[in-house]
């Protein structure tokens, strides 16, 4: 290819050096002739739908769940992965079917339906298999699409399969995310298994919504002992209160950092590449990385409060001590002056003697 370049590049400047137009003309025919790369045929994809996945507590009872969902009419209903995700195939409407993940972790992913639907259909069915429920139930939105490769309809299997070159490359035959809309593409099991992993990286997200909106309750309950400690106010704090704050600074810092696998790769995808990549891709998409760095130095300002709280506390007791050392020294040195004062200068007792004349007393 990059001789016949050259030689287009003479062609093209032998005008100018006398050579005729019926030689460049015969150059074109000669690029006519050269065989060129057939082009890639596009997938055809359908229409956008929602994904919607909606957090409701610390984690759900999969074998529960599952027990819920038959006891429903959903027989089909399983445990997909044991101790991480159970699947129903829901018929939200007429000829329409959603695939509903459940994950351990105590968020629900329905493929195909809208947030309330999914809220008043999924959760709602589910509640007795929930363990420690939120408050408020938090949630994320995305559209996706399904791509069906026309190799996939016909009868040959496809001798070449051109591998995607990066994370929104349309020209392999694996699923990834074009802009903020989820691509699916593969066969309906690889597509499920798919499903599981960017549903990982959406209740990912949700977890991480639950946590910033608790951070920020704690956050506002200690805005008024700082307001405090800013105008040189009186703490009115108790210990029991420093304790409990402590407790729930801990807490939340635990389900951050230690009781989940937010800051993390969960081990179900080490050994799958192509369901970690599709993790990782959904987490980038959704900004996991800093919200995660915000969170961990928020954490770190609510430290800062409590350990100063901590500090005025402990101050607090030991002028309490203090004080009361100082009471008892006083009792002690008021007990000595008494007895100094009894002992030196006090009173003689007057022993005063009653002389009692005999007639008195009756004859013996």
């Amino acid at each position: 290819m990059r001789r016949f370049s050259t030689a287009v590049w003479q062609y093209t400047r032998a005008p100018e050096f006398g050579v005729k137009v019926k030689s460049f003309q015969s150059s074109k025919q000669a690029l006519r002739r050269l065989p060129t790369k057939k082009p890639q045929q596009q997938p055809s994809a359908q229409t956008l739908q929602p994904c919607t996945t909606i957090s409701t507590c610390e984690s759900y009872n999969l074998p529960k769940t599952v027990e819920l969902l038959h006891s429903e009419g959903f027989l089909q209903s399983s445990i997909l992965l044991p101790g991480e995700v159970a699947h129903v195939e829901y018929p939200y409407e007429a000829g329409k079917i959603a695939d509903v993940l459940v994950l351990a972790n105590g968020s629900v992913v329905s493929w195909g339906m809208n947030e309330s639907e999914t809220e008043d259909k999924i959760v709602e069915m589910l509640k007795d298999a929930e363990q420690r429920p939120y408050k408020h139930h938090e949630s994320e939105d995305v559209d996706f699409v399904v791509e069906n490769m026309p190799n996939e309809d016909n009868s040959q299997p496809m001798t070449e399969a051109p591998e995607a070159t990066s994370a929104e490359d349309p020209a392999g035959h694996k699923s990834y995310m074009k802009g903020e809309t989820i691509v699916l593409r593969g066969p309906e099991k690889k597509m499920l298994l798919d499903k599981v992993a960017f549903s990982s990286g959406l209740a990912r997200s949700t977890k991480l919504a639950a946590l910033e909106e608790s951070l920020e309750r704690y956050i506002d309950s200690l805005k008024l002992l700082t307001d405090s400690l800013a105008s040189g106010e009186h703490l009115r704090v108790s210990e029991r209160e420093v304790l409990t704050k402590t407790g729930q600074l801990l807490q939340l810092r635990g389900q951050l950092n230690l009781y989940s696998e937010l800051i993390e790769t969960p081990d179900l995808y080490w050994s799958e590449p192509e369901l970690e990549r599709l993790y990782a891709l959904i987490s980038k998409n959704l900004d996991i990385g800093p919200r995660i760095g915000i969170l961990n130095r928020k954490l770190d300002y609510a430290s800062e409060v409590v350990a100063i709280l901590k500090a005025h506390m402990a101050e607090k007791q030991s002028v309490r001590l203090e004080w009361m050392i100082i009471v008892l020294i006083m009792i002690e040195v008021g007990f000595e002056c008494i007895h100094f004062w009894e002992k030196y200068r006090g009173k003689d007792e007057v022993q005063v003697e009653v002389k009692v004349p005999d007639a008195y007393y009756p004859a013996a």
